[in-house]
């Protein structure tokens, strides 16, 4: 049998159509750009994994490690990442700019990534990575955070993790939550 063409009937009304099955497959759709000409992702990254080092209240010395998969469709480069604390409360929560890494993560290792500017508002609780040069789809990404201590107050807090596309005008798409638990010193541990 012809490995490139398999015929399958399918039902049409009332006769039969054969259905043609090959290996072409169709090409990746474009970044999604609306008439106002803002570009949105077409094939968003997504949160695969996230964790801390430590994860007693108040810790310092703590990585939170968040990687990402960047789909090949993707047609845009991926700019820049914004991380939000959306639950869980520690008005003083902050990072340390200077030690945040990125990732790529390889078959050989992780290739540390260039960083451009890093910001963060502590009023929203936001902390804001450009990737210079852009992050090209089809790969894997770590981000290295370190805040300046884990929260104060145990529980379960949600990070939220915000991509952002190349261009001049950009509609950021919601990549998913990173879920870490801080717990007390005295042993109780928070559900």
């Amino acid at each position: 049998m012809d490995k490139c063409r398999l015929l399958i009937p399918v039902m049409v009304g009332i006769g039969l159509l054969p259905l043609v099955a090959s290996p072409w497959r169709p090409h990746p759709a474009a970044a999604i750009q609306y008439s106002d000409g803002t570009v949105e992702f077409s094939y968003p990254p997504r949160l695969t994994d996230s964790y801390a080092t430590r994860t007693l209240v108040s810790d310092r010395n703590v990585t939170y490690y968040l990687t990402f998969d960047f789909p090949p469709e993707a047609q845009e480069p991926l700019a820049r990442i914004e991380i939000s604390l959306d639950e869980g409360h520690d008005p003083i929560f902050r990072y340390r700019l200077e030690a945040t890494e990125a990732f790529l993560n390889t078959s050989e290792g992780q290739i540390p990534l260039p960083l451009g500017e890093l910001s963060q508002d502590p009023d929203a609780q936001t902390l804001t990575i450009a990737l210079i040069p852009p992050v090209s789809p089809g790969q894997s990404i770590t981000l290295a955070l370190r805040p300046v201590q884990n929260p104060r107050f145990a529980g379960v807090y949600l990070f939220g993790a915000r991509a952002f596309p190349a261009g001049e005008t950009v509609r950021p798409t919601f990549m998913g939550y990173a879920r870490l638990s801080f717990y007390e010193r005295d042993g109780f541990r928070w559900p």
